[in-house]
């Protein structure tokens, strides 16, 4: 069977690390893949699932979205575009994707950090753009210098992505770098694309801020489903001006029709405060489980760590640890198969996390402190 030329470039890129990533937790394996908190859903948030199917009309929305909801969120971040600058899409996938099948021609180019998932890189593939990789610091409180990314825009460049958190490491960014970047693109009518979807889970002692409404340049997609455990609901937003609104409302029209009108339903009580205190009590488990593993990586003598400001994750230099060379991919493989704890390898979000795995906090404490053990054995093994 053939497919088109497409669909293989994505295939072969997401294909591997993808694979790796899906295998099943086996039984007894502590887990520090996770990117979904272990907490149950609050009961609160249950009560009102049910009241939402009982008694709410459960049709399609408009392509846009919940009118109402969409009111919310522009009242929250204070937009200046009012609700037309609000689009709910299925998931912050989905409004990275109608947002580059509305501002991409063939060779438009992407600029895309160089610790990211694979999704916002194939994403540009599809519509024959072309991705260039931009570097990041991991050795910094921040991860990018403006004037250093300014510097690899080219005449071509149509669009520069950016995580607020980063993925994988967490992140946030100085604003007064991303107000160096801003002018400079807004002068060369080139977007630049935030992706926040782990923005809502950030930690004291570090300023940010979200870029949603920014300026007339700047398109910013989000969620809030992550902390409570329920972003299978894959709901979420995005902020842009009205004129780039419609014409990603153009594409969502023949693509998606709406939003899952449940969900959208369901965030929009989210919104409004519901879970509000919960909220808080995670994000304080949260913070203590991440201090704890920082913690337990000095006991273990790690050296080289990024320290997240936001989301669940800490990325572990291992080769830093490491006599001998080795990848990362076979370094969590091993880890699984001898010392029986998942781990992510570094490298599937790009080639500056070669040598590092990724481990989430979003677990058990006691699983945080055995985990970290076992990968200072693994370590310990492979230099013997």
């Amino acid at each position: 069977m053939n497919f088109s030329t497409r669909i293989q470039h994505l295939q072969d890129l997401i294909g591997s690390s993808e694979r790796l990533l899906s295998e099943a937790i086996p039984k007894g394996h502590i887990d520090l893949t996770s990117s979904v908190p272990p907490f149950p859903v609050p009961g609160v948030l249950l009560n009102a699932a049910q009241e939402i199917i009982r008694s709410e009309n459960l049709n399609y929305t408009e392509t846009y979205g919940l009118p109402k909801l969409r009111m919310a969120l522009a009242e929250r971040h204070e937009l200046s575009w009012g609700a037309e600058g609000v689009t709910i899409t299925t998931g912050t996938t989905e409004a990275l994707f109608c947002v580059l099948a509305s501002i991409l021609d063939p060779g438009d180019e992407l600029l895309v950090p160089s610790l990211t998932l694979r999704a916002h890189e194939s994403v540009s593939y599809f519509f024959s753009g072309t991705v260039r990789v931009y570097p990041v610091s991991m050795d910094t409180p921040y991860p990018i210098n403006a004037e250093d990314l300014i510097g690899l825009i080219t005449p071509r460049t149509k669009a520069v992505l950016l995580n607020n958190p980063l993925i994988a490491t967490g992140q946030l960014f100085d604003i007064k770098e991303f107000e160096i970047l801003s002018s400079y693109c807004e002068e060369k009518g080139i977007f630049i694309l935030v992706d926040e979807s782990f923005y809502e889970v950030r930690y004291a002692g570090f300023e940010a801020r979200s870029y949603a409404g920014y300026a007339d340049h700047v398109i910013t997609f989000s969620s809030m489903t992550k902390l409570f455990s329920i972003s299978g609901l894959r709901i979420g937003w995005l902020f842009a001006k009205p004129e780039i609104t419609e014409a990603v409302n153009s594409v969502r029209y023949i693509s998606s029709t709406c939003a899952n009108t449940f969900s959208q339903r369901f965030a929009l009580r989210m919104v409004q405060g519901l879970g509000k205190e919960t909220k808080e009590k995670l994000l304080s488990i949260l913070q203590n489980r991440r201090k704890l593993m920082l913690e337990t990586l000095q006991q273990y003598g790690f050296k080289k760590y990024v320290r997240s400001h936001a989301g669940y994750f800490v990325l572990v230099n291992i080769q830093h640890e490491l006599k001998n060379a080795m990848s990362d991919i076979d370094f969590v493989r091993i880890l699984r198969e001898r010392h029986e704890v998942m781990a992510t390898p570094g490298s599937h979000f790009g080639p500056a996390a070669n040598g590092y795995i990724r481990i989430s906090f979003a677990t058990e404490e006691t699983d945080i402190q055995r985990g970290i053990a076992a990968i200072r054995e693994c370590v310990d093994a492979q230099n013997l």
